[in-house]
Order: C-alpha cells, then sequence, then structure tokens
C-alpha cells in the first residue's frame, strides 16, 4: 500500500511539478531559499516558538500561584485592547509580552490542580508537541487524497480506541463501523441525529415537503441537557424527556426503563414516529449512567436509533473495573467520548464512532465535484472524511490522539484514570467525616456532588444556605474553584478531580476552605435568625 502511495505521489509531481525534474540540485537549493517569506519566517519560528514553549512551561510550573478564575468583572480585558486593529506588523517580543502580561491571569486556568469545576479539559506535553507538527504543516483533510496521511491515522486511531475502550467489534473499521473526530460532543450528537433523520425518513417513504416530518420523535433523559440543542438545530418537532426521580433514602437519582416503553407506545398509538434515542453514560450534574441496556433493547425493538453520549465517563472503559459500563453497548448505533476530557488530548477530540458507517455516510453524501473525486487506489476502501460531516475540512485531530497513546501507553491512561478516581474517593472521605454533608449518588468517577443538609430545613431554605455556602467558598479561588447544578429541584454543589497535577494536599486545602466558609454562612445565618425572633 505504502508503495503504491509513494508512486502515485511521483505521477503528481511529476505530472504538475515538472519543472523540479529539470533544475540542477543547486537551483532547487536557491529555490528553497527564496521560499522564504515574512508569512513564514523560519528564524522567527524556530526563536519565538522556542521562546514561547519556554513561557507556557514556566506558567505551567506557576498556576496555583493564581486563582483559579480571575477576579475581574466582564469587559475589563477589552479596555486593555487597542479599539483598532494595527496598521504595521508588530514584533513578538511585544505580542508575547502582552500574552503573559494580560492574557495568562485573566484566563480561567484549566490545567490548574485547583480547577475543581465543570468536567476536566485535560492536556498533556505530547498533545501540545503534535500540535507544533499539526500547525506547522495545515492539512484540511477534505479527502484521502487532500491528506492520505491525515485520513489513515484517523481510521487507525478509531479502531485503536475502539480495542482498549471495549467497544463491540462492529464499531470498527476493520468490520462495519468507524469512526472520525469531532470538534465537540454535541457536533456529534447532531450528526446522529441528522443521520438517524434521513434514515427514518427514507424508511418511511418520507420528502421534506411530507407533513409527516412533523412526526418525528426523540427521547431523552431529563438530565440528557445536552442532546435538547441538537435536537433543535435538526427541527425534530417532539421530544420526550424521561424524568429521573429522587430517592430520598438512597439520596440519588433513579431512572425506569418503563417509562420510556410507556411513552414510544403511546406515541406510536397516536400515529407519530419515533426514531432516535439519546441515552446518558455519566449525565453533567451527577454523572448519572442511565440503564443503557434496558433502555437501547426497548428502543431497537421499536425501531429507534440509539446513540450513547459516554463523553466523560466513557474513558473509565480503558479500565477493566468498568467492564459494566462496556457490557451494556449491543444494541448501540452511535458512541460518543470525548477524549479532551480524561484523556489528555485537549481540543478537539471528540471521538465518535458509528456502527454502520455505508448506512451513515449515505445520509451525508452528495455528488462530487470534479476537483474532489479520489481515486480508487488497489481497491482500497477510501475514507474521505467531508462526507462524515456537515463541513468540508477535517483537522487532523488524529495526530494528537496518536501522541498520546503512542506516549503514554494503555497503561498510562489507565494510571491517570484511577488516580483521579482514588482522589475523588478520599474527598467523599471527608465529606462523610462531617454529618452536615449529604453525597448526591455514588461516587464513580472524579465527580462528588453534595450539598449541606439539614433535616430541620425545608427544600428552598435549604438551596438558599447552599447557594450562600458556594458564594462564599468562590470569594477566594486560590483554594478551588466550583460550580453548582440543579437536578429535580434539589440545588447541590459540584466538586470533579480535572487536572493530574492535582494532589491531595490541595483537596485537604479546598476542604479547610469549605470548613471555614460553611461555618461563616451558618453563623451568619443563625444570628438573622436571632434578630427575627427578637422582634
Amino acid at each position: 500500500m505504502l508503495r503504491s502511495l509513494v508512486g502515485s505521489e511521483m505521477c503528481i509531481r511529476d505530472r504538475y511539478m515538472g519543472i523540479i525534474n529539470h533544475k540542477p540540485r543547486t537551483q532547487i537549493q536557491n529555490l528553497s531559499m527564496d521560499r522564504h517569506t515574512k508569512f513564514y519566517d523560519l528564524q522567527e519560528l524556530e526563536t519565538y516558538g522556542n521562546q514561547m514553549i519556554k513561557l507556557v512551561c514556566d506558567l505551567y510550573q506557576k498556576q496555583d500561584q493564581y486563582p483559579v478564575h480571575p477576579n475581574i468583572k466582564p469587559g475589563s480585558v477589552r479596555q486593555q485592547l487597542p479599539e483598532h486593529p494595527p496598521q504595521q506588523g508588530e514584533s513578538f517580543e511585544d505580542i508575547i509580552k502582552d500574552t503573559e502580561k494580560l492574557i495568562f491571569p485573566n484566563m480561567t486556568h484549566w490545567q490548574h490542580p485547583k480547577l475543581f469545576g465543570y468536567y476536566p479539559a485535560t492536556i498533556s506535553h505530547a498533545a501540545v508537541i503534535a500540535d507544533i507538527f499539526n500547525n506547522g504543516f495545515l492539512s484540511p483533510g477534505i479527502t484521502w487524497y487532500c491528506c492520505p496521511a491525515a485520513a489513515e491515522l484517523e481510521n487507525h486511531v478509531m479502531d485503536w480506541a475502539a480495542e482498549f475502550l471495549h467497544l463491540p467489534e462492529c464499531f470498527k473499521f476493520s468490520s462495519t463501523g468507524g469512526g472520525q473526530i469531532c470538534t465537540t460532543t454535541c457536533d456529534a450528537i447532531m450528526l446522529t441525529v441528522h443521520a438517524s433523520k434521513q434514515l427514518k425518513m427514507k424508511e418511511h417513504g418520507i420528502t421534506n415537503a411530507d407533513p409527516r416530518i412533523t412526526k418525528l420523535v426523540a427521547y431523552i433523559s431529563d438530565m440528557g441537557y445536552h442532546f435538547e440543542k441538537p435536537i433543535r438545530m435538526k427541527d425534530i418537532p417532539h421530544v420526550r424527556k424521561i424524568p429521573y426521580k429522587w430517592n430520598p433514602e438512597k439520596a440519588d437519582f433513579e431512572l425506569d426503563p418503563e417509562d420510556y416503553r410507556r411513552a414510544i407506545e403511546q406515541d406510536i398509538k397516536d400515529g407519530l414516529i419515533p426514531f432516535w434515542v439519546g441515552i446518558n453514560m455519566g449525565t453533567t450534574s451527577t454523572c448519572q449512567v442511565d440503564p443503557i441496556a434496558e433502555i437501547s433493547a426497548i428502543c431497537k425493538a421499536n425501531g429507534l436509533f440509539v446513540c450513547v453520549d459516554a463523553a466523560y465517563l466513557g474513558a473509565a472503559q480503558v479500565c477493566e473495573e468498568y467492564e459494566y459500563l462496556w457490557k451494556q453497548l449491543d444494541n448501540v448505533d452511535y458512541y460518543i467520548v470525548n477524549f479532551a476530557k480524561w484523556m489528555l488530548s485537549g481540543l478537539n477530540g471528540t471521538m465518535f464512532w458509528v456502527k454502520n458507517r455505508h448506512e451513515y455516510i449515505s445520509t451525508f453524501m452528495a455528488e462530487d465535484p470534479e476537483y474532489l473525486r479520489s481515486l480508487n487506489v488497489d481497491g482500497y476502501e477510501i475514507v474521505n472524511y467531508k462526507d462524515w460531516q456537515s463541513g468540508q475540512g477535517h483537522r487532523f485531530a488524529a495526530l494528537r490522539v496518536w501522541y498520546v497513546i503512542r506516549k503514554f501507553g494503555v497503561e498510562g491512561l489507565q494510571e491517570n484514570i484511577r488516580n483521579v478516581v482514588s482522589l475523588s474517593k478520599y474527598f467523599e472521605s471527608l465529606l462523610r467525616s462531617d454529618k452536615r454533608f449529604q453525597i448526591i449518588g455514588t461516587v464513580k468517577s472524579g465527580l462528588v456532588c453534595y450539598r449541606y443538609y439539614s433535616e430541620d430545613l425545608d427544600l428552598a431554605t435549604s438551596n438558599a444556605v447552599n447557594k450562600q455556602f458556594l458564594e462564599k467558598i468562590e470569594e477566594d479561588t486560590s483554594h478551588g474553584h466550583i460550580v453548582s447544578s440543579v437536578t429535580q429541584g434539589i440545588y447541590f454543589l459540584r466538586f470533579v478531580v480535572n487536572c493530574h497535577t492535582t494532589l491531595k494536599a490541595d483537596l485537604d486545602d479546598f476542604w479547610a476552605h469549605s470548613l471555614k466558609c460553611i461555618d461563616e454562612v451558618l453563623k451568619i445565618r443563625n444570628a438573622t435568625s436571632e434578630v427575627v425572633e427578637k422582634n
């Protein structure tokens, strides 16, 4: 295969760049020197590229000297920027200096060891090094012919990842499936909604002018917030949100698969067309895992396409102790994991697999203009990623994933996952040592959900106390930055171990800060109550 590609490349070179074959070597060298321009100055790239790498290394080591979140007001960064763009180019010395003095201090530091909010957005030196090469030789990746290395490396790392995540064989290029690296999880979800909609319309003989197009129904749980935007963008008229229910005895949320069966059967009875279901493997708020096996079985029996969003938790499938996750995927058509969250690859890194690639790409393909037609080389099944997505260009993100996998190996990826879970379990133990706190759900990843809880408080008062608790914590993010969530009317705090540089000492510091904050909140509340009682 490699030999045939090299032969094809030389043929093209001879055809369109024959001048090279007729120039003496000295003239070729002179021609190469002539190609150096101000727009890609190799000397500046080397000098200031090295300077930037040194700056990144220096600042990375100093992150814990900064608060996680800058204490600034909206608009304060823009106030420090010139109103108009420069007419003449500026020096890299000034640009890099402003990057250090203006940009870095005003960032929320997502690689900070004390960022405990949201979910992780991880990066590694392996991914950074890969992107230097990637950006240096930018390839749009429209078709295989635009960059064979990009297309085939992506094919290969998708199969590698499918193997170590223990996905069913049908998701590999070596079988009926395959995958691509998307910009975000929501982008990948929208692609699944599009493909499923087109395939269901074809099945029923529905055209865009057919009024039956208004009968399509999608199903998600009420914790599947991230599914809603892609569904709206694809103009799906009916969306059923199956509710999670709060179990006060378990302090956990539960989802009944039979609610899906009842909703689907009722919609069919009403003349509607169920076509797609979005299932969570790790919700954003609490990292809940929907009953994937049960829901997908019900939905497949009724002709729905099944999409599993495992953006965060899916990465844990690299570890054998998470077998209960990958054992539930037999009836799944689309599977999504964001390697930018827990797999050290950086953005964009959303790994998106399909069970049937030919069926999937049939919903995107249009007649190619002559300039985008690819040759079939030696009968090899070429993958043109423009046929997998709405746009044409496709970033060479596979290079970062390849570097990460090769540098750390599967064992390194497992080590990172287990270190994070170990730290989250430690924070759970700190919470359990103080009976004033209630843990929400089961700690199964890097996320711990909790709230201050007292049986003497009604829900509204409890929510107000916990909101004040968070506000007090956030007054000084040098100890840590977290966020909150609300599910079924319950306000709670979310603590996530995000960074691979986080240590137990960081958790101890945040815990001490948290205890001080809750004591202050309760002291103020008690003082206020006493004043009210006296009056």
